[in-house]
């Protein structure tokens, strides 16, 4: 499915203020992006670029281990995170048409984004032509083979590209393109917190409790052993860019 461009826009044009808080300091579910995002630092070298940046809760985790810059196409969210993350560069831009030269960045970042242009191809062309050779890609994609992204998938318009999207397909994006060590993964199997914690359609006083926190997370462990792991939620694709390093 081809996302309609009229309609990412206006999903996305306003700066998510709430919701940026929600992922960043929510009891609960702020856990889950941890532990999502931060075994990933270790491996990211610098200067770090993150295509698709919004309002900056994904590079917040990051920007303590050096220098960050962030691009995204909506200028509200960007003027949010710049007054968020001072210490990070900032950039509009068109994720298939990047402003920096060849070879800029020692690490690339791309999350929850190609479902949502019309061309995945083309953001991932530029991917590899900013990263230097040896350079670290990390792709996160939402799986559309798993219950919870299917249900957001039909409640959502903005995220239904997202319904075409396994591990395969976010995989093969990559064919033709020059980068090695390619390394395909599932993670978060179920995630009852992002839909029962939501600050809009969930609970989010669940949250708050130690023990609502733990059954919570319990939860998802169970749910995790049956559910196969090409159904869980993020495909995570981490690779090298091919060449020699400088």
């Amino acid at each position: 499915m081809t996302p309609d461009p009229d309609v990412q826009r206006a999903y996305f044009e306003e700066a998510e203020v709430d919701r940026f808080r929600w992922v960043t300091n929510a009891p609960g579910f702020a856990e889950t992006e941890d532990e999502l995002l931060k075994p990933l630092a270790p491996g990211l070298e610098r200067p770090l670029l993150e295509i698709g940046c919004g309002e900056g809760n994904n590079l917040l985790r990051f920007a303590e281990l050096g220098p960050c810059t962030g691009v995204d196409l909506f200028r509200k969210k960007l003027a949010f995170a710049a007054r968020e993350q001072p210490g990070a560069r900032f950039a509009a831009a068109d994720a298939a048409r990047l402003p920096f030269p060849d070879a800029a960045f020692g690490s690339v970042l791309v999350r929850d984004l190609l479902h949502h242009v019309q061309d995945p191809g083309a953001v991932l062309r530029e991917v590899a032509r900013v990263l230097r050779p040896g350079g670290h890609f990390v792709l996160l994609e939402p799986n559309g083979r798993n219950p919870l992204i299917w249900l957001q998938t039909r409640m959502v318009p903005a995220e239904a590209g997202a319904r075409d999207f396994d591990p395969e397909r976010v995989a093969g994006f990559l064919s033709g393109l020059p980068f090695e060590a390619l390394r395909v993964e599932a993670r978060q199997p179920l995630p009852l917190r992002r839909a029962l914690l939501h600050y809009e359609k969930g609970i989010p006083a669940l949250g708050r409790s130690r023990g609502g926190r733990a059954l919570l997370a319990a939860g998802e462990s169970a749910l995790g052993l049956c559910l196969p792991r090409s159904r869980w939620t993020y495909v995570l694709i981490t690779a090298r860019r091919a060449g020699s390093s400088p």
